[in-house]
């Protein structure tokens, strides 16, 4: 295992974060796997999931067929964000922006100007145009220079990332069951993880349109193919972010679990050269992000959840409750579709337009798809 510390610029006087990538196997390996945690600094499920994989990648070293980084933190200055003994950790707080949200750095856009101004053509090859894609993504992000601290983040982490055949980013929801987010050029690819995580819902877009790290890397590949109708340009990067239910579960139980599923996971995929458990059923089938239902509070109050995730709703089911002990009133919610619930609130106090819940469903609702 090689250790890389990667300092990140200064953004004031005697401040300074490093981000450090744990690098497994031969890094000049045709295959890569990269693996991250914490993007949301105060998610940490998978923060432990990558304590117990490091052990594991390392036991396993000689078996390694393919470069794998872990980045067990891959948020420092979230880290370090406090709010009256609150940690801080989705968005920054001097700009708001969310850090799951890469802002004006476009891959895309890096990528396209590279290709154009080195006249790069791009044929019927397919592994070649791959190569030549990924080249000029190297260039393009060795060239970018950064106006923010957390713009430079975002690089660095790109830079470590954007050639990886496959990308796994680590989150977790309030209080959630196990799920995964990823496109369906990347199913294929993700499917195996999702049975060996015992993921509980599947959840499938093209592109949420608010570009967050792992689409970032996949995207591009079926927006290149877009615009470069003549050439072979397969989707050459399949990602997911998988989260890993909620806040509180941060145990060594299913720290340990989740652990031993990906290592299943990249023996499956011969980025182990061990033989794989074989991959259990799914337990749920993949369904549309933009069939989720959000569940939004009607007013402000105390919030009584009639259900909780992991629980099937049918349409015009009592799902919630906002009691006004001040007004004697109660508003019932109830759900609009037939569908999984697979996330709920934290806080059990609620405003006017605050998320309590998320319902997945197999229909199109036609809206937004990614939230806050």
């Amino acid at each position: 295992m090689r250790t890389e510390t990667i300092p990140l610029p200064s953004a004031s006087i005697g401040q300074s974060f490093e981000l450090t990538a744990l690098h497994f196997g031969d890094e000049t390996a045709s295959r890569k796997v990269y693996i991250q945690a914490s993007l949301h600094a105060d998610e940490l499920p998978g923060a432990l999931v990558c304590h117990h994989l490091r052990t594991r990648l390392a036991a396993l070293s000689e078996h390694i067929t393919s470069h794998i980084i872990v980045v067990p933190m891959a948020n420092p200055i979230g880290l370090a964000q406090q709010l009256l003994h609150t940690p801080q950790g989705r968005f920054e707080l001097g700009t708001g922006q969310n850090f799951n949200r890469l802002g004006e750095l476009s891959l895309l856009g890096l990528t396209l100007r590279e290709l154009e101004s080195s006249n790069t053509l791009l044929g019927a090859d397919a592994e070649v145009n791959t190569a030549l894609i990924r080249a000029a993504m190297q260039r393009a992000l060795a060239k970018h220079e950064c106006g923010t601290q957390l713009e430079a983040m975002h690089l660095a982490l790109l830079k470590l990332a954007f050639d990886a055949d496959v990308v796994i980013d680590l989150h977790c929801d309030w209080r959630a069951v196990m799920h995964v987010y990823t496109t369906p050029e990347g199913w294929r690819a993700i499917e195996p993880l999702a049975r060996y995580l015992g993921s509980e819902c599947q959840l499938i877009a093209n592109d949420s349109g608010c570009n967050p790290f792992d689409e970032a890397l996949s995207t591009v590949w079926m927006q290149l193919a877009h615009r470069f109708t003549d050439a072979n340009i397969t989707a050459a990067c399949s990602t997911t972010t998988v989260e890993l239910r909620g806040q509180a579960d941060v145990t060594h139980e299913h720290a340990t679990q989740d652990a031993d599923a990906i290592i299943e996971y990249l023996k499956h995929e011969n980025h182990i050269a061990l033989p794989a458990a074989p991959a259990p059923a799914l337990l749920n089938d993949i369904s549309p992000l933009n069939g989720v239902a959000r569940v939004a509070a009607p007013c402000g109050g105390v919030v009584v959840y009639h259900v909780t995730a992991g629980d099937r709703v049918t349409a015009g089911q009592l799902i919630a409750e906002v009691i006004n002990p001040v007004a004697h009133e109660a508003t019932a919610i109830h759900s609009t579709i037939d569908g999984f619930v697979y996330a709920c609130g934290l806080s059990r106090y609620t405003k006017l337009g605050d998320a309590i819940m998320s319902i997945s469903g197999h229909k199109d609702l036609g809206h937004a798809t990614l939230s806050a």
